[in-house]
């Protein structure tokens, strides 16, 4: 892997993390935040810390940015950095509507650069082994998936809980069916706001008569993060809560065409535990390297975003 030099804007809860992953894979640059607070807290030396945002994005030294920032500001950001002629990797939600999906994606083009949406579950070994077994006809023609994330989260001002979690769940069911929802039906939500939904149900209808409902939540007192997937022979369920030996679950129960449960074992499938977010990192890094598109680039990203766009018209 050549050394490349990747600059990062926004160090907050998220942004941190990613900081840490690019400093243990020697390519971090520098780092700048808006908020002067989290740049000086930030337990790294100060000669990675930058104050101002130009020694960046107009850095010529730097080949690639991250940016962990607000999804308010992900469209401008991102621009630039392209304009700049670097790659750019924004973290989730790609953004906020499809004319600013369109603008980046033509930007993109034009600079012929990579972006990647951090749509981190798509590299999670739970995730990646759950497609395998679907691959490998485990549990025969998928019927349905069903996707559960709640918790106590930080409640946003700007973005809904679609933005905010459902996202990550829309790219993992698109990345099962391959496919975009002809229907979409949902119930939401509204506490602590008359604009922004904080839990949704959302039930997806695709061709084949295949089905997906999302249940996301950010005022749960408890966490579930529970991904599940019903075939003709069986199901399999990806629960990110548990231990890594007990993530991904096989189970061949199913039900027959007379409606009747048919009782069949149940067992774990290995896995190597992996930390996702630096695996989806040394992907940034290695498509920068060989040219090629990751799987969550701008056209992923843009699928993620016509999807939310049809929950969020159906509120």
């Amino acid at each position: 892997m050549n050394k490349l030099k990747i600059g990062v804007i926004g160090c907050g809860n998220w942004g941190k993390n990613i900081v840490h992953n690019l400093l243990e894979l020697n390519v971090l640059n520098k780092v700048y935040d808006a908020n002067k607070v989290s740049l000086q807290n930030l337990p790294i030396s100060d000669s990675y810390k930058s104050q101002k945002i130009e020694d960046i994005i107009e850095n010529e030294t730097i080949d690639a940015v991250v940016i962990c920032t607000p999804p308010i500001t992900h469209k401008h950001l991102a621009l630039r950095t392209l304009k700049n002629h670097k790659h750019v990797y924004i973290e989730k939600p790609f953004c906020l509507s499809l004319e600013e999906a369109d603008e980046i994606i033509a930007t993109a083009k034009d600079s012929k650069k990579i972006v990647f949406i951090g749509h981190l579950l798509n590299y999670h070994n739970g995730f990646i082994g759950l497609k395998n077994e679907i691959k490998n006809n485990q549990i025969g023609n998928i019927v349905h998936i069903k996707a559960n994330r709640m918790h106590f989260g930080v409640i946003r001002k700007f973005e809904s809980v679609i933005y905010d979690l459902a996202c990550h769940d829309i790219s993992m069911i698109l990345g099962i069916t391959n496919d975009l929802p002809i229907n979409v039906s949902v119930n939401a939500l509204f506490k602590n706001s008359t604009h922004i939904p904080d839990s949704i149900n959302a039930i997806l209808k695709f061709k084949h008569n295949l089905t997906a409902m999302i249940n996301v939540d950010w005022m749960s007192p408890y966490k579930e993060h529970r991904f599940s997937v019903l075939g003709s022979k069986g199901s399999l369920i990806f629960d990110d809560t548990k231990d890594w030996k007990e993530k991904l679950c096989i189970n061949h129960s199913l039900i027959n065409d007379n409606l009747n449960v048919i009782k069949g074992d149940s067992k774990f499938i290995d896995l190597k535990a992996e930390q996702p977010l630096k695996k989806e990192l040394v992907n940034f890094l290695d498509c920068i390297n060989k040219n090629i598109q990751p799987l969550t680039n701008h056209e992923e990203g843009l699928r993620v975003q016509k999807v939310m766009k049809m929950i969020e018209d159906h509120i």
